[in-house]
């Protein structure tokens, strides 16, 4: 148990080499962001990747390498773009809360080499981005259980979720979004400032939000036909379990009458012997299917 909870906050848990072999090598490149968002989220992407010099990414994964040897390429591949989506979300939210003490070790690292750390924040955000310090994936205090359910929201709406994902940020699916969340995603004038979106005078940065509070009500629409269905028919119509975030939202939803498992063994995919995700898409069945 406690080995498994030191997976969770970041940490190898048992020896290093066992759990870096739950790590498969990245399938694409870049922070594999969903289909059908804004071109807004594109052009974000590639301000950031133009804001990381490769050179620069290289002596970090040197130093961190060095100070832990036992860290596998793989699995800091892993941990460089989830501190990547991290940043992008940076970008569109009210400082989310950071996952992993991986994340944390990773960040504080880069931030060591200051002057290309200025340069990063200068032409990424144009401040300077204080490094944050990890919070338990499972979070203690409704306050706290709010922000993960946000966040987990907001995550599965715009990357994909992968197995991996999971082990360096935590399990996804175990905490319903509270109910003010959700009466802000069903009322078509509200802000849903209880997601954490941020609110800017930046047109096209502006339309981006807009269009993903929309994407998100939209997603909540359809989760709440899917447990209003009288036919097994229409409720299929309405199923969509391709989306973590529309996972997420049929289960914070459900009721005695329609209840719904995210972890249900009869519709997720057989998990791998040391780890089981949630059902966050076509992405984890694929890639945890044995070869």
């Amino acid at each position: 148990m406690m080995n498994r909870l030191k997976e969770w906050l970041g940490g190898t848990g048992g020896a290093p080499d066992e759990a870096d072999q739950r790590y498969r090598p990245l399938a694409a490149s870049g922070l594999e962001l969903r289909e059908g968002l804004p071109a807004y989220m594109a052009e974000l992407e590639a301000r950031l990747d133009e804001a990381m010099p490769e050179e620069w990414l290289k002596q970090v994964r040197e130093r961190i390498r060095s100070s832990d040897p036992e860290l596998s390429e793989i699995k800091h591949t892993w941990m460089e773009r989830e501190l990547k989506r991290h940043f992008f979300l940076l970008a569109l939210l009210r400082k989310p809360p950071l996952y992993s003490a991986d994340l944390e070790r990773m960040w504080r690292e880069m931030e060591a080499f200051s002057r290309d750390y200025e340069q990063f924040c200068e032409r990424y955000a144009g401040y300077y981005i204080q490094p944050q310090q990890a919070a338990p994936p499972s979070p203690p205090g409704a306050a706290a259980r709010q922000a993960r359910g946000a966040y987990e929201l907001l995550y599965g709406c715009l990357f994909q979720v992968q197995p991996e994902s999971q082990l360096l940020i935590g399990p996804f699916h175990r905490l319903k979004l509270d109910a003010e969340s959700l009466e802000e995603l069903q009322a078509s004038a509200s802000p849903c400032a209880a997601l954490g979106l941020l609110e800017t005078s930046q047109d096209e940065k502006k339309a981006a939000i807009e269009a993903l509070r929309q994407r998100l009500r939209e997603r909540c629409a359809l989760a709440r036909r899917y447990h209003e269905a009288e036919s097994a028919e229409d409720r299929d119509r309405c199923r969509d379990e391709s989306d973590p975030s529309w996972v997420l939202l049929a289960y914070s939803l459900e009721t005695e009458q329609s209840p719904y498992d995210p972890l249900s063994r009869a519709v997720r995919p057989e998990p791998t012997a040391e780890f089981e995700p949630g059902r966050t898409g076509s992405s984890v069945r694929s890639a945890i299917q044995p070869g």
